[in-house]
């Protein structure tokens, strides 16, 4: 299998910062055989970025290393908790394919085309080993996307910023 070079969009960026960044990093790592997943919680722009205030992990219904899928109940009790705060979707890839898989690219182009719901992609990619866990870092493993209508799939630059922003508990289960 070849990997696809994906475009970077010229200037759209997603932020996330540290707390954000130490929640993707614990719920992969709390995860590490199956594609770990959840929305996204933020805000966005005038000019097209993202920022990510809040994780919020969801369970994979197929507890599968290669494939993920909400359940529509989670995802319409997320959406009616969080009214207007989704902003886009997270899921990990534990064998370490650092790209969008096609599925991946599938779905990127139905939910931000065919159904006009503008959300960001992130990936983290793994492998979620001791030395994954040890580095305390996700930097190097996370790639975000979107699919634009006129652009096509994009990959957008993340930001990763040093301060914490300050969120409410968010009402969830744990996943394990």
């Amino acid at each position: 299998m070849h990997e696809i070079v994906m475009q970077k969009h010229p200037s759209a960026h997603v932020s996330l910062s540290r707390n954000v960044q130490n929640d993707l990093l614990k719920d992969v790592c709390q995860r590490p055989n199956i594609e770990a997943c959840g929305l996204l919680l933020g805000s966005s722009d005038e000019q097209g970025n993202w920022q990510i205030e809040q994780v919020y992990p969801m369970h994979n219904i197929y507890t599968s290393p290669v494939y993920f899928e909400f359940s529509p109940e989670e995802l319409l009790d997320a959406e009616l908790a969080h009214p207007g705060e989704i902003v886009g979707v997270y899921h990990s890839h534990p064998t370490g394919l650092a790209t969008a898989s096609s599925t991946d690219r599938e779905n990127m182009q139905r939910v931000n085309c065919e159904e006009d719901i503008p959300w960001v992609w992130l990936i983290i990619s793994g492998p979620f080993n001791d030395v994954f866990q040890h580095k305390q870092n996700i930097k190097s493993s996370v790639t975000a996307y979107h699919h634009y209508k006129k652009l096509g799939l994009r990959q957008i630059t993340v930001q990763f910023t040093e301060k914490n922003v300050a969120v409410p508990a968010v009402d969830s289960e744990p996943i394990g």
